[in-house]
């Protein structure tokens, strides 16, 4: 407790000269200046702003031009894709496709580096391996990868079966708390813009398909207008054909009665007619024997009329040769007269003989003249009788024939009627054709009208409503990033409240008091010893600083690495400020204070390491805070213990620089007592 008390009491208010108290008062002045200072200076100027903003190595100028950017790549692995009718295919090797081209990944590239989606970065476009690289050195606070199917993807809203297009945003968390911040916001902004366009895309496509359905729905209805038309015109016909059918139905009944009576009158025809084969018979007999009889009787009076001449010839004979008698009777005598007379008399025996012929043939010929008569009177019986059927035949033919005219009268009707039917059954016909086919126009407009109408079940349902609502996801990852914002907080709250707290220990403690100056112990030991109740301090600021927290949640992920690297930082900040206010008094605390504003610039804490001036981001890896802050941030973070370890070595170094600084202090301490000291004795310019 007395070496405490000892180092309380201020060991370092000791008179300065005048150069050192004008230094003192010069940067007490000049505090509140260079906090003010830092804070504007730390943000990257204008000018640099827009160099880095310059298009010629694939970057773009800022959306803002009064605006710095944070210093962001995008990577374009996309690959072109073509749509045709509803299906998406990818290009061929040489770009070629059927269909509409579709480059979503140049649309995003172009909306990052022209358009509002990028605003406050400033844009590189760079393959995967620089951009990770760059990432990794804090060269880019964020990097934005396309993938290749994102083509694909963006235009699968179009088809029955989308799906969400994925950007990946990639941060380092070890960089920036805020810079994470901007790159969520980053994200949030890109998936809306590109939702925006692509959700602008859908519905000018469903309003194209309403359009089309519009047209397709008027074909049906005009197809429909038609078919009413066409049902109206077969109505027609089929009114006609009623018409024709019902007058063909009357004419076929007037016909089917002219028909009856018709039938009526042919019957009676043939029972007239019945004995007229009897009576043509009988005809018939008596014709062929009159035919005969007069055959006959030709062929006898020939005879007879032969005999007639052969008699008449044997008469002339018979006159010649009595004339001649006569004449020679004077010069014949009786024998020769009665020789002569006896030929007369043969002759005329043969006269008589001839003569008996012919009256016998004339008898004869009576007969045959008799049966002619019999046959005649027969042939005239039979044609009486048919006399008699015939009026009753000639009636009936006239009523057959009235009926016949009648029948012609109701087939010409009939065929009048036949011919409405026709016509009217053509009418049909052709009205049924337009009839079908205009029925066909109006299946294929309305098919076609379903078909232009989507059904989707309830899982696609769901995915296009997903993604119509979020066409674009972002994917935002971290190569180093924190649990927790409290971890996040705490990553570089613990630095800084150490740091602090070294230097509250330093405004209630002195590096090292005048006892151990006069005492004979070694520099070095003199040193230590000044240093053990700052350092023991220090672990219980670290110890108080772990249990805390883990109270506020910020659970590190190596707990045992962070409770080691917490006593290494803490010792590490009391040894440093232990040199500082050792060797320059109360401007060493100006000066840790000073360097508090400009190690938080330099840390990127407020200010992402995009916007840090490059003078701060270049101090950054020659200030102890911001490898503090580093080493903190891998083990809270669950980064690589081999980077907090460096850390710890680099943290090491500051502190030999500190104990450096107090042993220069307290040899110059030392040798200022020597020189003050009355000559031959060795006495401390202060009592203890």
């Amino acid at each position: 407790m007395t070496k405490l008390r000892s180092l309380v009491r201020r060991g370092d208010n000791g008179g300065l000269s005048p150069i050192g108290r004008r230094i003192a008062i010069v940067l007490a002045v000049l505090t509140p200046l260079l906090i003010a200072g830092v804070a504007v200076t730390a943000l990257r100027a204008q000018a640099d702003t827009t160099a880095s903003g310059s298009t010629d190595a694939g970057t773009s100028a800022s959306a803002d031009a009064a605006a710095p950017s944070l210093p962001a790549a995008v990577v374009n692995l996309d690959q072109l894709v073509y749509v045709d009718g509803g299906s998406v295919t990818p290009a061929a090797s040489d770009g070629s496709g059927t269909g509409t081209p579709v480059a979503a990944g140049k649309l995003l590239v172009s909306q990052l580096t022209d358009g509002t989606a990028g605003k406050g970065f400033s844009w590189t476009v760079t393959d995967a391996d620089t951009a990770g690289a760059g990432l990794s050195s804090g060269e880019f606070a964020t990097v934005v990868t396309i993938p290749k199917e994102f083509s694909a993807g963006y235009a699968s809203i179009a088809t029955s079966d989308p799906v969400q297009a994925g950007v990946q945003v990639q941060t380092n968390g070890a960089s920036s708390y805020v810079t994470e911040l901007l790159a969520s916001a980053l994200s949030a902004n890109l998936q809306a813009a590109i939702s925006e366009a692509s959700t602008k895309q859908y519905v000018t496509g469903l309003l194209g398909g309403f359009t089309e359905l519009n047209g397709k729905l008027g074909e049906a209805a005009n197809g429909a207008g038609q078919l009413a038309a066409g049902a109206n015109t077969l109505s027609d016909y089929q009114g006609q054909l009623a018409t024709g059918v019902a007058g063909a139905a009357q004419g076929g009944a007037e016909l089917n009665t002219i028909v009856q009576g018709l039938a009526t009158g042919m019957r009676q025809i043939a029972d007239g007619t019945t004995d007229l084969p009897v009576y043509a018979d009988a005809i018939a007999v008596g014709s062929t024997g009159v035919t005969d009889g007069i055959g006959v009787l030709k062929q006898r009076l020939a005879e007879e009329t032969a005999a007639s001449y052969g008699v008449d010839a044997q008469q002339q004979q018979l006159e010649s040769d009595i004339a001649a008698l006569s004449a020679a009777v004077p010069g014949l005598t009786d024998d020769e007269i009665q020789a002569r007379l006896a030929d007369l008399q043969a002759t005329a025996a043969g006269i008589r003989v001839q003569s008996f012929g012919v009256t016998l043939g004339l008898g004869l010929d009576a007969l045959g003249v008799t049966a002619l008569e019999g046959f005649s009177n027969q042939v005239s019986t039979g044609a009486g009788e048919f006399a008699q059927d015939l009026p009753l035949l000639t009636s009936t033919l006239g009523e057959v024939a009235s009926g016949t005219e009648k029948i012609a009268a109701g087939t010409a009707g009939l065929a009048t009627g036949l011919g409405d039917l026709s016509t009217a059954a053509s009418g049909i016909a052709g009205g049924s054709t337009e009839l079908a086919t205009n029925t066909g126009k109006l299946a294929s407009g309305l098919s076609e009208a379903a078909a232009a109408i989507p059904s989707y079940t309830t899982e696609q349902q769901d995915s296009i409503s997903t993604v119509v609502a979020t066409p674009v996801v972002t994917q935002q990852s971290d190569i180093d990033a924190l649990p927790t914002p409290a971890a996040a907080i705490a990553a570089v709250a613990v630095p800084l409240a150490l740091w602090i707290g070294a230097f509250a220990i330093y405004l209630l403690l002195t590096p090292f008091s005048r006892r151990e100056l006069a005492s004979t112990a070694s520099t070095f030991r003199v040193v230590v010893a000044s240093l053990v109740p700052a350092a023991v301090l220090a672990l219980v600021q670290a110890a108080i600083v772990a249990v805390v927290l883990v109270a506020v949640g910020a659970h590190p992920v190596h707990v045992m690495g962070a409770i080691v690297f917490s006593a290494v930082m803490s010792l590490s900040f009391v040894m440093l400020h232990q040199g500082l206010v050792a060797l320059f008094g109360q401007a060493g605390r100006l000066v840790s204070l000073a360097l508090v504003v400009v190690q938080v610039a330099a840390a990127a804490v407020i200010i992402p390491n995009g916007l840090s001036s490059p003078f701060y981001t270049g101090l950054a890896q020659l200030l102890p805070l911001s490898h503090a802050i580093t080493g903190m941030h891998a083990l809270i973070g669950g980064g690589s213990a081999v980077v907090a370890g460096q850390e710890a070595l680099v943290l090491v170094v500051f502190a030999a620089l500190g104990l450096v600084l107090t042993l220069v202090a307290v040899t110059r301490a030392r040798s200022r007592s020597v020189v003050v000291a009355a000559p031959g004795a060795v006495v401390p310019a202060v009592a203890a």
